[in-house]
């Protein structure tokens, strides 16, 4: 009698040594993931549908990610990284509060843009049954988007660029706008709002906080 044969134990994603085959592997891993999830959900896919979509063997997948759970992690993770890198380019950036808050949400704009499958993704897990995916601190995009804003705007208050304001609020202000625009683009029957849209909206909410309003031409 023989035995079953059973996967290789997980191995963390940091583990693996680096290579350029082992990244393109990844990457394949990764897209097909990320395409599979966003089709059937993430409770219903199945380790043999993302393998036989990355066209790789089973064992690249528990090499890389140790399991389905981890590699709905890693999107997420990779998701929240890039996400925290806009906020943190637009704090460190020259510029007034409102450039500042523009580029900032032109970047999250296109960067969510350019990945709607994986925010679909997001946002089926968060808003999906409990015990159904690993658990994720999503916490961090809400602390990241709104500690940025926060900063932003007390460094404009500072500069006397705003008015007094809870920064707080304003924070909440345009990071309702953005959170609107991307849920437009989740929703192909809705219409996306666009970049201009997206400026001229965060421009009326400064329109209210600046302290002396611009002349309009």
């Amino acid at each position: 009698m023989t035995d079953t044969p059973q996967p290789p134990p997980p191995v963390e994603p940091q583990d693996a040594p680096p290579s350029e085959l082992d990244e393109r592997t990844r990457n394949r891993l990764i897209r097909a993931a990320v395409h599979v999830f966003d089709r059937k959900g993430y409770a219903a896919a199945s380790v043999r549908e993302i393998v036989e979509a990355a066209g790789v063997a089973k064992p690249a997948l528990y090499y890389h990610f140790g399991s389905k759970e981890g590699m709905l992690l890693a999107i997420l993770q990779e998701g929240a990284r890039e996400f925290e890198a806009a906020v943190e380019r637009a704090v460190n950036r020259p510029g007034s509060a409102r450039d500042r808050v523009l580029a900032l949400a032109e970047d999250l704009y296109g960067l969510f843009a350019k990945n709607v499958p994986v925010v679909r993704v997001s946002h089926s897990v968060f808003h999906g049954p409990a015990n159904t995916a690993p658990m994720f601190d999503f916490t961090r995009f809400d602390r990241s988007l709104v500690g940025g804003l926060k900063q932003i705007v007390e460094a404009g208050q500072a500069a006397g660029e705003l008015r007094p304001a809870l920064p707080e609020d304003v924070a909440m202000a345009v990071f309702g706008v953005i959170g609107a625009s991307v849920a437009r683009q989740l929703h192909p029957e809705l219409e996306p709002v666009g970049v201009e849209t997206l400026r001229r909206v965060i421009d009326l909410v400064f329109e209210g906080v600046l302290r002396e309003r611009r002349n309009k031409e």
